[in-house]
């Protein structure tokens, strides 16, 4: 059966291939000149996007919340764990914050200029490099120190 703290590592995965997607796509959109307003296909994919990432970013910081729980009862030292627990929850807050603010634009269907186009991109491709330096310190806490990783069996 599964464990509790194995949920974390099965559903972050999901957030951040959703996220880099989305700064990829509109990327692409903001180069092609294809807007993000309206109801066009670009713009309901990125839209999407951006709330499912939202949404996935939230659950993976519940369960990693629970995992770092079942660390620190299991003896690793909060102090090891500090780094990535304080980014992911930055993370998942940004993340949703920037999902209910893309599903809102899309939803009351505000008018996207090039330069709000161009500033989505942006804080996309920053928001894009907080996730993968999140990812970096939660796979140190992993590889480097085994945190939450059972020993083989035999």
């Amino acid at each position: 059966m599964l464990s509790l703290e194995q949920i974390h590592p099965l559903v972050i995965h999901f957030p951040i291939a959703f996220f880099i997607s989305l700064f990829l796509l509109d990327l692409y959109a903001w180069a092609r000149k294809i807007p993000l307003d309206g109801r066009g296909g670009m713009a309901n994919l990125s839209a999407g996007l951006a709330l499912l990432a939202g949404i996935g970013a939230t659950i993976a910081a519940i369960f990693g919340s629970l995992a770092l729980d079942v660390a620190t009862s299991g003896g690793v030292p909060e102090a090891l764990t500090e780094t990535h627990a304080s980014l992911g929850g930055i993370t998942a807050s940004a993340f949703a914050i920037w999902g209910i603010l893309r599903i809102f634009v899309w939803w009351r269907r505000f008018s996207l200029g090039k330069g709000a186009v161009a500033g989505i991109v942006l804080v996309e491709m920053a928001l894009s490099i907080l996730i993968i330096i999140t990812a970096f310190y939660g796979g140190q806490l992993v590889y480097e120190f085994g945190v939450n990783v059972a020993p083989p069996a035999g």
